[in-house]
């Protein structure tokens, strides 16, 4: 039988194996800098516009504050705290990523 299967080397990774290593790293990396609290919802729910601000959510305070004037920024504010935290996390990750390929770089 004549196999026309070649081989790659196992040192030559294709792109799609460097695109799924890299997302596999920013997704540990995601849940590594993920400072979110299971009490998160309850912290927003309670203190509102104060929580976002003290966190450093400044566009999310605003949105609750002007929204407490209508009463529904006290219902929204628990749904809006675990996406601002996941986003502040995406982008450390982010940063520390393109940090890394810098260093790497700089290295070679």
């Amino acid at each position: 039988m004549n196999d026309t299967h070649t081989t790659i080397p196992r040192y030559q990774r294709s792109d799609a194996d460097n695109l799924a290593s890299s997302i596999a790293t920013a997704d540990d990396l995601t849940r590594r800098y993920d400072e979110s609290t299971g009490l998160s919802w309850l912290w927003a729910f309670l203190f509102g516009p104060i929580y976002f601000a003290v966190h450093g959510f400044w566009g999310r305070a605003a949105i609750v504050l002007i929204l407490n004037f209508f009463i529904i920024g006290f219902f929204v504010a628990p749904f809006m705290a675990y996406p601002a935290w996941r986003k502040r996390a995406e982008e450390r990750a982010d940063r520390a990523m393109m940090t890394a390929a810098l260093l790497n770089n700089a290295a070679r």
